[in-house]
């Protein structure tokens, strides 16, 4: 438990960095998933995904994050500055909350399954598949709200 100082601290910086207003940038949108994706799959082993459990596990978590982002990206505030012309987004405080109750129980599945047990495990190794699928629908969702605003503008340069 020496670490639930440091948790913390880094739930207030998630916190602020997610309710700070940002210039969107599309192709920054696709980026971040495909670097996540990479990420995701450089930590499984080769014989993770042997197994049927394994496969349907991860699938399905991935769905859940899917889901959770779009919900996520259903909240967020996305406008165009009306000095600046540029689409802009801020997440609301209900997305800061729904990204907070997923961190939180991915980290509490690791010190509460146990690691006997075969469901459980994978369980755990497929966590990195939820922030994975809300990241994706996130951006997706930001990606269709920045053609919308954008659709009409004229850009000179």
């Amino acid at each position: 438990m020496a670490m639930s100082p440091y948790i913390f601290i880094v739930f207030i910086l998630i916190i602020f960095s997610m309710y700070r207003e940002r210039t969107v940038r599309p192709g920054k949108l696709l980026i971040i998933p495909l670097l996540l994706l990479w990420g995701v799959s450089a930590s499984f082993q080769p014989a993770y995904f042997h197994s049927a459990l394994h496969v349907a596990v991860s699938g399905l978590l991935l769905l859940i994050g899917l889901a959770c982002g779009f919900g996520v990206g259903k909240m967020v505030n996305v406008r165009l500055h009306p000095e600046t012309g540029k689409v802009t987004s801020r997440g609301s405080l209900g997305s800061v909350i729904l990204i907070l109750v997923i961190l939180s129980l991915r980290m509490a599945a690791r010190v509460w399954l146990p690691e006997s047990n075969e469901i459980f495990i994978s369980i755990i190794h497929s966590m990195f598949f939820i922030p994975l699928g809300t990241i994706t629908a996130r951006n997706i969702m930001l990606y269709k709200e920045y053609r919308r605003l954008t659709a009409g503008k004229v850009s000179i340069q």
